[in-house]
């Protein structure tokens, strides 16, 4: 088999995995699923994952390369204050929910799922809310310095609130896709956000 197949066959594992840990949990999903749903052996699942739980730490460090890390690198390469750089958080990562729904769902289903477990994955995930929320609350102090954001809010708190009102909101447009114009659900996002801290 070719580098190009094989690395092809390893992301059709990734993307079959996360539709079903959708579908049927993480717990509730067997390696065979996955290599029905791909139509390979479980020998060229083992060929790229020693386990069920090396593919879900695969997902997790993908999710955060490709979303959180590349957040970071944008935002920090681009100038301005406050208001400029949340503008543009929250245009990149509605962006990239909409262009990479079942990543974004399916890390929610696992955060969820794996709450409370007590797992090396479950304080993986945590960590990588908690890198987000801290690069949120450097944004939001900044903020203050720069005289965009309210001094009397608690920076911490707004980190928090963002990360929860971004799930929600995202798992709102993906139950109701149909009913909910995305981009205006968006827009009412941002604004109550922005407006509600900003000085």
């Amino acid at each position: 088999m070719e580098n190009k197949s094989k690395e092809n066959v390893k992301e059709q594992m990734i993307q079959e995995a996360i539709k079903l840990f959708v579908r049927k949990s993480f717990k509730g999903t067997r390696i065979q699923d996955i290599t029905d749903a791909v139509g390979v052996t479980k020998g060229a699942f083992y060929w790229h994952f020693k386990s069920k739980a090396e593919l879900l730490d695969t997902i997790i460090d993908e999710y955060e390369r490709v979303n959180v890390d590349h957040v970071f690198f944008q935002l920090e390469q681009t100038p301005g204050n406050f208001i400029q750089k949340y503008k543009l958080f929250h245009k990149i990562t509605t962006e990239f929910a909409y262009e990479n729904r079942e990543l974004c769902i399916g890390f929610m289903a696992l955060a969820a799922e794996l709450t409370g477990s007590e797992t090396t994955h479950e304080q993986k995930i945590i960590s990588v809310y908690t890198k987000l929320r801290l690069f949120l609350k450097g944004l939001i102090e900044q903020g203050k310095r720069d005289g965009c954001v309210r001094s009397d809010v608690d920076s911490e708190m707004i980190a928090h609130f963002i990360n929860a009102i971004n799930n929600g909101m995202l798992l709102e447009w993906y139950m109701f896709q149909d009913d909910i114009n995305g981009p205006m659900l968006a827009k009412t996002y941002r604004q109550i956000a922005v407006q509600g801290i900003s000085a």
